[in-house]
């Protein structure tokens, strides 16, 4: 189960990544993040990025294996969802606000 969420991770940041890195550099006359609706776009997929990096992290981590039980992977499951949603979001303000 771990392989398909680190993949769909890694693709999902890659493209956050490149987006944020896009948006940052489209005006360089003054700042980008200059509108409440660019610091919601900002903090959303800022927020979002930090929760992909925790959710890489915990299923990534090479504990002993009686630590890594049905209760934490659903702990994971929920961030990882968490993430994807909170990634979206700020994907679509970006396009709607």
């Amino acid at each position: 189960m771990r392989q398909p969420m680190v993949t769909s991770l890694g693709i999902i940041l890659g493209f956050i990544l490149n987006f944020l890195a896009n948006w940052a550099t489209e005006d360089e006359a003054g700042e980008t993040v200059m509108t409440a609706a660019d610091h919601a776009v900002a903090l959303t997929l800022l927020a979002a990025i930090g929760i992909m990096c925790l959710v890489l992290f915990r299923l990534l981590d090479m504990g002993p294996p009686e630590e890594r039980d049905n209760a934490r992977y659903a702990v994971t499951f929920k961030l990882y969802c968490t993430g994807i949603v909170l990634a979206f979001v700020g994907v679509g303000a970006a396009l709607f606000l």
